[in-house]
Formats: structure tokens, sequence, C-alpha cells
């Protein structure tokens, strides 16, 4: 299980969807490396290195699958 939270929220103009999201400091490479098998899903950075703070762009078609994906990460079954 994971603990991230969502910060904050947005839409860009091409309705991709923004998330600025607190990952804790040990756990940002793991949620890192399961961004990159997401392929064409998301694009990710790191915009805070001191707060442990991602930035997460998920592309329009795939916003439902993400959430749903993020609900089970974050779940303590």
């Amino acid at each position: 299980m994971l603990n991230i939270k969502i910060i904050k929220e947005f839409y860009n103009h091409s309705s991709d969807k923004i998330y600025h999201l607190y990952v804790p400091p040990e756990q940002v490479i793991y949620f890192g490396y399961i961004l990159e098998s997401l392929e064409g899903w998301t694009f990710y950075t790191t915009i805070d290195n001191k707060n442990s703070i991602m930035h997460v762009e998920v592309i329009k078609d795939y916003i439902n699958d993400f959430l749903l994906l993020f609900e089970k990460l974050n779940s303590n079954k």
C-alpha cells in the first residue's frame, strides 16, 4: 500500500488532468516505476523535492483508469 495524497487537481487546455500529489519520500521511486509502466497514460515529474510533491499529468482518455489504480494503490485491503 502506498500513502499518496492529492494536494491539488485541475485540467489543462487539452482536457488532461493534472494532479499535484504528496508522495512520501521513501515511496517516490516505487510510484515513479508504476507511472512509467503506464506507458502513454501519464507524464510526471517531481516539482518539490523538499516536500515530496509530484506533478502528474494524466491523458484525458485514461483519467478514470488512473483514478481506479490510484484508489487501489492507496487502499488498506
